[in-house]
């Protein structure tokens, strides 16, 4: 009759009565004591690995703008709309030179002018240049095809409207004359 009274209370109070709650306790307190343990120094272990992280990471150089700019290398002719256009001239490191080139599709003075100017290009890959049609950045047909320089990201120091002009009679048009042009004017 001990047995089920006992029972009866374990199962009504959850096991608890006076003395095995005394019991209980003390493992608790153990158990308690020994998660504590275990949480400090999982917490001590992890401070430590974190700290060596932020000192590691700390110690690398870091590379940015200042300290080390990189140099964008383009070496094709980008053709590009009106936004394009600010973009490229805009949106560039200060000391990039940005060539571009306005033209008229239906003009052959346009297409000779690209075909010499792709060796160019390709041999000039630090220069950024594009390509715009005229009508999208509402330039004067009478002024195609034109090449305006540009560096400090928006300021024109080359206009080469009327480039056909620029270039004398008595030279065979090709890409040594587009160069000797670009050179005088300082785009290359």
């Amino acid at each position: 009759m001990t047995r089920a009274r006992q029972t009866v209370r374990n199962s009504i109070l959850g096991g608890l009565d006076a003395s095995s709650h005394h019991r209980r306790s003390d493992s608790e307190e153990d158990a308690s004591a020994s998660d504590s343990q275990d949480e400090e120094g999982f917490l001590a272990r992890w401070r430590e690995t974190r700290r060596r992280e932020l000192e590691s990471e700390a110690t690398k150089t870091v590379r940015n703008r200042r300290t080390s700019p990189s140099v964008r290398v383009y070496g094709r002719l980008d053709e590009v709309d009106a936004l394009g256009y600010l973009d490229a001239i805009e949106k560039v490191n200060r000391d990039t030179v940005v060539v571009v080139f306005v033209y008229d599709p239906e003009c052959d003075v346009s297409s000779a002018i690209e075909s010499a100017m792709m060796p160019l290009v390709r041999n000039h890959n630090t220069v950024h240049f594009v390509k715009v049609h005229y009508l999208d950045i509402e330039f004067d047909n009478a002024a195609v095809p034109s090449i305006l320089a540009y560096r400090n990201q928006g300021d024109m120091f080359a206009n080469l409207t009327g480039i056909i002009e620029m270039i004398p009679d008595e030279e065979s048009f090709g890409t040594d004359t587009l160069r000797k042009l670009f050179s005088k004017h300082n785009i290359l």
